[in-house]
């Protein structure tokens, strides 16, 4: 099963997909894709962290370019049993947009390369729940950058919502399946 969990800023999309990920496996990794560097993003990452605590994910940090390569995942196999929790395409957006490597200026050969990241990723294992950012509720922003982000995952989030089995919006810590069904 493929899910993507979508939601605003603080609204307990995190919590939801954690939850669901105990659902579908008991064999869990948890892809986190933020890059550590700040003192606000060492304070989510603990957070983050303590949240999952005794849950049983095995963490795989990775900010870089490569989800598949992070997972150990070899070309033309069976998918693995289990399920992997890719926490968040926010992140990976702008990691790829931004960080080191960055694709700043054409977002649409980003979306294009996050989107088969992640499809192979969710083809790799039995279980994929990816956590979205609801992005263009908010105005728009004076930033060309933060514009650019927010086009490059709306444009993400369509086409995998299209792609994924369910698709789920949080907000204020209240789950609505907008697609599928779920166990």
């Amino acid at each position: 099963m493929r899910v993507l969990v979508t939601g605003g800023a603080a609204s307990g999309k995190s919590a939801y997909a954690e939850r669901l990920a105990c659902k579908l496996s008991p064999t869990r990794v948890y892809l986190a894709t933020m890059d550590s560097h700040g003192a606000e993003a060492q304070r989510r990452i603990v957070q983050h962290r303590a949240q999952r605590a005794g849950l049983g994910f095995v963490t795989v940090e990775c900010a870089g370019p490569s989800l598949t390569a992070a997972v150990g995942m070899g070309a033309n196999g069976a998918p693995r049993p289990g399920v992997v929790l890719l926490e968040d395409l926010g992140n990976l957006v702008a990691n790829a947009l931004f960080g080191p490597n960055g694709e700043e200026g054409d977002p649409q050969r980003t979306v294009a390369r996050l989107e088969r990241e992640v499809l192979a990723l969710a083809h790799g294992f039995e279980h994929v729940v990816a956590v979205g950012n609801e992005v263009g509720c908010e105005g728009a922003s004076p930033f060309e950058g933060t514009r650019e982000w927010v086009r490059a995952m709306g444009a993400l989030g369509c086409r995998l919502a299209a792609r994924f089995d369910a698709v789920v919006e949080v907000s204020s810590g209240v789950a609505c399946v907008l697609k599928g069904e779920l166990p």
